[in-house]
This record gives C-alpha cells, structure tokens and sequence, in this order.
C-alpha cells in the first residue's frame, strides 16, 4: 500500500510538473516594441505609447496569475493591459469582472456537469463572440473567436454567425428560407447555441435589438441561474468592446493570424484593431497560422495553480472585492451612500452573489472623482445614454448627477478648453464604433492639462455604462416577454 501511495504521488507530481512546463512561458507584445511602432498621430494609440506599461511592471503590481490565466484563455497576455494601467482603476476593473462574470474558472472546469447552475465554456464563447461582433469590436471578435476555439467551439459556427443571426431573424418573423447554406448552418448548431447567439447579438447591437421572442427561447431552454451567467458573459463584453475600441488597441498579430479564416468574410480589421498589423509586411499580413488546440487537461491544471497558489487570482480577487456586501439590499445601501444612486433595477434581478458584487465593485471604482470630477463623467454618461436609447440608466445618473450637485464636487474642475476638450471626446466616444477623428486626437497631443490618465477613466466609466446598458436591456425584455 505504501509502494501503491508512493507510485500514484510520484505521478501525480510528475504530471503536474510537466503542466506547468509546458505553460511556463509568459507570451505577451514588449512595450519597447509597441512604443517604437509608426502609428499614426491622428490615432488615438499614439497618445497612449509614451505611456505603456509593462507587463513585467503589472505582473510585479499583483497580476501575474490573472496575465498568465489570460493567456490560457486567449493564448496571449494583451496589448490592452498595458494601456489600462495608465489609469490603475481600469485595469482592477478588468480583473473584477473578467473572472466573476463568466463564473471563472468553475464554468470551464464544471460547466458541462455543472447541471441547471452553470453554462458551459462553449455557449459563454459564443455569447462572448456575437455580443462582440454585433458591437462591431474587432479586437474584442476576434479574440473571442480565439477563446472560443480553444474551448472546442466548431470554426464554421463561427464562421457563418451572420448567416445565423439572419437566419434567427427570418425564423422570428415566420419567413421561410430556401438558403441551403444557411440551412447547414443552423443544421450544425443545437437549439441552445442558435438561441444563445440570438440573445448575445441582440444585447451586442447598439441600440439593443433583443426581441421578446427570444428571451422566450432563452427561458424556455435555460434556467434562471444560466440566463444570467449567458447576460452576464455579455455585459462583460460591453464593457471591453468600449474599452478596444474607445481606446484603439491595435489587435496582435499572432491573433489575427490564428483568427483570420474562421471569422466571416464582413469582418474588417477596423481604424483601431488595424493599428500593429499594418505596420508589418504584407507577407506577414498574408500568413496565416493554425488553428489553436482545444484545451487538455495540463490546461486545467495550471488554472488551478494560478488560481489557488498564495498571491494568486483568488487572492487578488478577494482583495478587490474586499468590504463589496453581498445580498442586492445590501449592495444597494453602499452604493447609495457611495454615488448617490442604489442601482436598484439592475441589482435586485441578479441572484449570482459574485456578478452582483463584481458590478459594485466596478461602479464604485469609476461613479468617484479621480483625474476626471465625476460631474463631467456623469454628463458624459447621459449622452451615452441618448446614444444607447436607455432611460432607465439615464434616470439612474441623474441621481448620480444630483448627489454630486448637492455635494458640490467642484474640486476637480478643469479649465474651459480641457472641459471642452473631454465633453467633445465623450460624445465621439458614445457612438460604436469609436468617432474619435484625427482632429481631437491632434488635440490631445496639445492639451497640456488633458492627461492620459483622464482619457482611460473617461473611456472606463463609459465602458461600465455600456454593463449596466446591457443587463438592463435584457431586464427590460425579459419583463415584456
């Protein structure tokens, strides 16, 4: 028994060893390289690469298990890291949603035995694809193309997701098809992908097309607890679709290249996405890598070590939800107290505690005065909201809006030309995708007191609009339906 003990220990270590071997390398872009790039000064990149941090720099800040969980996900530590931690709260808000939205890691490791609780990692793909090509991001598509290959998604699903949508479309409307290939297509997919790809393109799509025929589907083939891990994998993308292409990260390379023939042929690289790959040689641009492997098991392995391991994402994550309540009524004093606004309409429908205590965690990081005086940001927001044809939200800034005038928050005010300055990027910033011109950016370069600090907070506090935006939106189907 012994000799049996010593074996099966003896393997084990060895297995783990090598899992970790085997993913030990940390893959990321160099900051010194990104900096060297000829983008464009009407670019709004070029503002940010005198001012990128580096990875070693952010994984020496407490982030080295999130960097490296990352690239599991996605094969590579991203470019956006570094840009959004120019304005330190963005990236905390990165780390605080990405893992308690999509209920990481137990969706991937248990989500296909997970019964009614879960979604598995496959269907969080494809909301996660199609809330970000309705959104029309094309650094966040095509990373989420990535994502889902590893977690086994079939290419051509992805490939023919337009055709689907329309598909979905025509179904809705009682409209018969004679499209064989899209007959295939939905031939392919089982009744829950179809409905999940319908419910996360209309949630992506600005202003929200979500109909009530398919939060119907969505009940019907779901329970409650899935719903809103499937909602909650969408309004994550919210907001990084707004935070890519708000910020104009230039996608990698290496994910276009291992992305490019899977994703449909209407796909366009974008101003923003197209910023690192139209500096290489065409024969670059040209090459195509294969596809990435389905995940095994050394990949699970070393998210549980990157997970559990002291200082690891688990700790980070307790850190940063540190003294967040739990229960919705709870939350709701907090924020009161916090910002002025309990955010009742999108709290009391969540039942997950962790989404629910990510999203307040969030708020409380951006509904402050920081570089930027929450005023201005929350003036920014209620344009947004026009844009997004929200009033609900809308309402709930202005109560934002007068806790801040009754507070007299004027110790951050800027001077007329910055103010004017930040007031026009935020209405060019509402619209997706971003209607940043080469004449505000111009101005950035300028503006001596406009701060590459205030414009991530800027574009972090939209980009937590556009959350809230999404949850909302389905809330507000979900009670017609």
């Amino acid at each position: 028994l012994a000799l049996i003990t010593i074996a099966a220990s003896t393997t084990l270590l060895s297995a783990f060893l090598h899992a970790i071997r085997k993913h030990r390398h940390d893959y990321h872009i160099h900051t010194s390289y990104l900096k060297s790039l000829t983008i464009s000064k009407g670019a709004l990149f070029s503002y940010f690469q005198p001012h990128l941090i580096s990875m070693p720099t952010i994984s020496a800040r407490g982030y080295s298990s999130l960097l490296s969980l990352t690239q599991q996900m996605i094969g590579i530590q991203p470019i956006c890291d570094s840009v959004l931690e120019i304005w330190p709260p963005a990236l905390e808000c990165y780390a605080i949603l990405l893992p308690n939205s999509l209920n990481f890691p137990e969706a991937l490791l248990f989500g296909a035995v997970g019964g009614d609780s879960m979604v598995d990692g496959e269907l969080l793909s494809l909301a996660m694809y199609a809330s970000s090509r309705a959104n029309e991001c094309s650094y966040c598509t095509s990373h989420c193309c990535s994502f889902a290959l590893r977690r086994g998604v079939d290419p051509m699903i992805l490939h023919n997701l337009l055709k689907e949508v329309s598909a979905g479309k025509s179904r809705t409307n009682g409209e018969a098809r004679n499209d064989g290939e899209s007959n295939s297509i939905s031939n392919r997919l089982s009744p829950q992908e179809s409905t999940v790809i319908q419910l996360a393109y209309g949630l992506g799509t600005v202003p929200c097309t979500l109909t009530v025929d398919t939060v119907q589907e969505v009940s019907v083939l779901f329970s409650s607890s899935q719903i809103e891990w499937l909602v909650a994998a969408a309004a994550l993308f919210g907001m990084f679709n707004k935070l890519m292409d708000g910020l104009n990260i230039p996608l990698e390379t290496s994910t276009y290249q291992e992305t490019k023939n899977v994703m449909d042929s209407n796909y366009t690289l974008g101003n923003a996405a197209a910023g690192m790959i139209s500096t290489e040689t065409l024969e670059t641009q040209n090459t195509s890598k294969p596809l990435p492997s389905k995940d095994d098991w050394t990949n699970y392995v070393v998210i549980l070590y990157q997970g559990l391991r002291p200082g690891g994402a688990l700790a980070l994550d307790r850190q940063l939800l540190q003294g967040v309540p739990a229960t919705a009524s709870d939350c709701g004093s907090y924020l009161h107290g916090k910002c002025g606004c309990a955010f009742t309409s999108v709290l009391e429908w969540i039942q997950h505690n962790r989404f629910r205590r990510g999203l307040v965690a969030v708020i409380t990081r951006n509904f402050v005065s920081d570089n930027l005086p929450l005023l201005l940001k929350v003036q920014m927001g209620l344009t947004y909201c026009q844009v997004l044809e929200n009033q609900i939200l809308g309402n709930m800034l202005k109560e934002v809006l007068s806790f801040c005038e009754e507070a007299d928050q004027t110790d951050k005010e800027l001077g007329n030309e910055a103010c004017t300055l930040v007031v026009d990027m935020g209405k060019a910033l509402s619209y997706t995708p971003s209607r940043m011109t080469p004449e505000l950016v111009h101005r950035l370069h300028a503006s001596e007191e406009v701060t590459p600090q205030m414009v991530v907070e800027l574009v972090t506090f939209l980009a937590v609009c556009q959350v809230l935006h999404r949850v909302i939106s389905f809330q507000k189907v979900h009670e017609r339906a």
